[in-house]
């Protein structure tokens, strides 16, 4: 059900458990993060105990940056591949993975469920701290590709990158598109909690062909703002560019909208006005189904210069 800003601020134990809006103009410091830069030494830790655990084993240790591993179901432990002079972080599933009494939960959809009801996931992914902070332009790039041999993704899409705000579901992402033939195209999403937002996650703001075996560069900046009414709201833009192309990087969008969680009823978990990023391969269960995705240059900073992939001199 979906709480309204009267019922949320009518409730005597809501103003603690709200999320306290910035005054304008006002920012936090941005933490920077960089995975998969060339020339610098990349490791990835006890790769043989990625698991469910995020940080037990598959983590990345990157000059002095460090990203959490998590790895579960079909998803195995992020690695690094390609040769010296065209490295890359690579995600992926084993096919041949089945989990143990398995029950087909959507035949259409093709999601699986556990004996207790739960639907399945694979993962594969590295993770930033909690700490990106709500209310501040967070900016993101990175570089992309999504090889030949992908199968067609069914459910609600396989997610490439994901901002995390606690355990309940993701506030925003990039995913690759659901649905046979569409599994080189790459989409951008949000969740928020104003009316209506709950059919809105699985509508995608904007689509983008990656095509096969190619690179591409995103930027991404995000401004996390959750729902409150009168409130004002926050801003996600996009821009790309083929890597390798004479094309000019272009916006594929810039739009402002709600995302992220105001109540503390809405998360499970420690409650935060703060965000981690994940980047990698997270989507449902598809038994004998290939999946991977590889990423490089991925950068977090406070400007659009310090993350861009392309044009840094």
């Amino acid at each position: 059900m979906v709480l309204t800003a009267a019922v949320i601020l009518s409730a005597s134990v809501a103003v603690a458990a709200v999320t306290n809006p910035l005054p304008a103009g006002a920012a936090e410091p941005v933490r920077s993060y960089a995975a998969g830069i060339a020339g610098e030494t990349w490791t990835i830790e006890d790769p043989e105990d990625c698991s469910a655990e995020i940080g037990a084993g598959g983590n990345l240790r990157e000059g002095e940056d460090f990203f959490q591993g998590k790895c579960q179901g079909a998803g195995e432990a992020p690695r690094i591949t390609g040769t010296s002079e065209a490295r890359a972080l690579t995600f992926r599933t084993d096919k041949d993975f089945r989990y143990p009494g398995a029950i087909i939960e959507d035949p259409a959809k093709n999601t699986w469920q556990d004996a207790a009801g739960n639907t399945l996931r694979d993962r594969s992914e590295l993770a930033t701290g909690w700490d990106l902070p709500f209310h501040t332009d967070v900016w993101v790039g990175f570089d992309v590709r999504i090889p030949a041999g992908v199968d067609d993704v069914t459910g609600s899409g396989a997610y490439v990158l994901q901002l995390w705000q606690c355990t309940a579901n993701p506030i925003g992402g990039v995913r690759i598109q659901s649905g046979a033939g569409n599994g080189h195209n790459l989409q951008f999403v949000r969740r928020g909690e104003e009316p209506g937002m709950e059919l809105e996650y699985n509508k995608a703001m904007a689509t983008k062909s990656v095509g096969t075996d190619e690179w591409h560069s995103f930027v991404i900046k995000y401004n996390v703002e959750p729902y409150h009414e009168g409130a004002p709201k926050g801003r996600i833009a996009v821009w790309h560019r083929r890597v390798g192309a004479t094309t000019v990087e272009t916006k594929l969008f810039e739009r402002e909208e709600y995302f992220g969680y105001a109540t503390r009823s809405r998360c499970t978990g420690e409650f935060r006005n703060e965000f981690k990023i994940k980047f990698g391969l997270y989507k449902d269960y598809q038994p004998g189904a290939t999946f991977r995705s590889d990423f490089r240059d991925l950068r977090i900073g406070a400007s659009k210069a310090a993350v861009q992939p392309y044009n840094r001199g």
